[in-house]
């Protein structure tokens, strides 16, 4: 007896199926016998619904040909089972074809369910890349405010060579690490005796705030592609900064972040600069403030600017020098907010992180809003270069302004007059700092 396998029963049952075209029971029991004694060939195509069936349809046919009238008409089923035979063929193409596109169509649909489903960190088109994006990237401003670690929970988890790891994740790179020219000393002002002819000011050695920079140097798109260049071109920069000793820590394309200049030491960043947390004034700020350099141009956020990678890293090594110094939320502040000119009593000498800088992606307030006391209580003014960079006024110059106007109105002087009066404030905190670097 045969064995009927799964394809054995399919072909049974089309042989019932054409065995109803004949009346008479002799000769279909006569055809039973012959069509399913005869051996179907296995095919790859009769996985195909329908036109896979074909080669059995024919053989079936000639067997039940056998029986039927000679003169009666073919039944108009073995007449289109015939034709489709006749042309299989086109069927099997059309049938391959219609598999490989519904085929295509699944594979699409899935990866658009799937990169919906995922947060993309890819780049965006490059030509769209000087668009500047959310703050940080939507991923790091939205970490959750409940995850995060506060200060005491930062600390040294582990140290190797070459490298730093803390309990927040931050992974501090050591390979290009180097001294200072001189160690951290500095004066810090009381921003309430400022106005007083002795203003002798505290005498420090640790850092008390934190000056983020962009390096403005020449990049290249953020692709694989250039995946060797780009490292090249960040060891160059980190190269240069160690000669030149710009930066305590510089933060690459790729969010590693590295120390420059050892924390006890200054470093070359800040320049001409001032800053003020409310109750304390500081001036000069290289030997009083750490600085972070993200490598980078402009404050444009994407893969192309500052990116997703870089403001992380920027959050976590944030908070541990906040952790191990003790460093005030109001004195973390941007090079483009304190940077200052001595020679001609204007503001923004450098504006780089003048405006557009992630602070609450950094766990920070924003010092935007922030008063800017070298203008309310030292008298330098700005001019219309500085606050285009800034894309407009907003609410820390206005407040200076205020604070300013007040002044000259108690005082009984006009702005101008006030603004020569707070200059030899400034003049006597700058030459005591000042003598003190020297």
């Amino acid at each position: 007896m045969q064995d009927f396998q799964p394809q054995n029963l399919r072909y049974a049952r089309l042989v019932d199926r054409y065995s109803r075209y004949i009346d008479s029971p002799v000769l279909r029991l006569k055809f039973l016998n012959s069509a399913l004694n005869a051996d179907p060939t296995p095919n790859l195509w009769k996985r195909f619904p329908l036109v896979g069936s074909l080669p059995d349809r024919a053989m079936i046919i000639v067997e039940l040909s056998k029986v039927l009238p000679s003169g009666q008409p073919a039944p108009l089923g073995i007449q289109l089972a015939s034709l489709m035979y006749r042309v299989r063929y086109a069927l099997y193409a059309m049938c391959i074809a219609v598999a490989i596109f519904a085929g295509a169509s699944l594979v699409y649909a899935v990866s658009r369910v799937v990169s919906s489903l995922s947060v993309s960190t890819q780049a965006k088109d490059f030509a769209a890349s000087n668009k500047p994006a959310a703050n940080g990237g939507e991923a790091v401003a939205a970490i959750a405010s409940g995850a995060g670690l506060t200060l005491d929970k930062v600390w040294l988890a582990e140290q190797g060579d070459g490298y730093e790891f803390y309990s927040n994740g931050a992974r501090v790179l050591t390979e290009f690490e180097t001294k200072g020219t001189s160690s951290r000393s500095f004066y810090r002002f009381e921003i309430e005796t400022l106005a007083e002819n002795s203003t002798p000011g505290d005498l420090l050695s640790r850092p008390v705030g934190i000056v983020y920079h962009v390096s403005e140097s020449d990049l290249l798109p953020f692709a694989d592609s250039y995946n060797s260049s780009l490292k090249n071109t960040s060891r160059a920069l980190l190269e240069y900064a160690r000669e030149h000793r710009l930066y305590n820590y510089v933060i690459d394309r790729f969010g590693r972040i590295y120390r420059i200049v050892s924390d006890e030491f200054a470093a070359n960043h800040a320049g001409n600069s001032v800053w003020s947390d409310g109750q304390s004034l500081y001036v000069n700020l290289s030997a009083s403030f750490l600085g972070i350099c993200f490598e980078g141009r402009g404050a444009a956020m994407g893969a192309d600017g500052i990116n997703e990678a870089q403001v992380y890293a920027a959050r976590v090594l944030t908070a541990v020098l906040r952790s191990k110094y003790g460093i005030e939320d109001a004195n973390c502040v941007t090079h483009g907010l304190v940077s200052v000119n001595p020679s001609n009593r204007l503001m923004g000498y450098h504006t780089d992180w003048v405006s557009d800088f992630p602070f609450e992606a950094l766990g920070l307030t924003n010092k935007y809003g922030t008063e800017l006391v070298a203008i309310s209580r030292l008298g330098f003014g700005y001019d219309q270069a500085y606050v285009a960079a800034a894309g407009g006024k907003w609410p820390g110059l206005e407040k200076a302004e205020a604070q300013l106007g007040d002044a000259a109105e108690k005082s009984g002087v006009g702005i101008e007059k006030q603004r020569q009066l707070l200059s030899r404030v400034f003049g006597r905190v700058y030459s005591k700092q000042r003598a003190l670097e020297r």
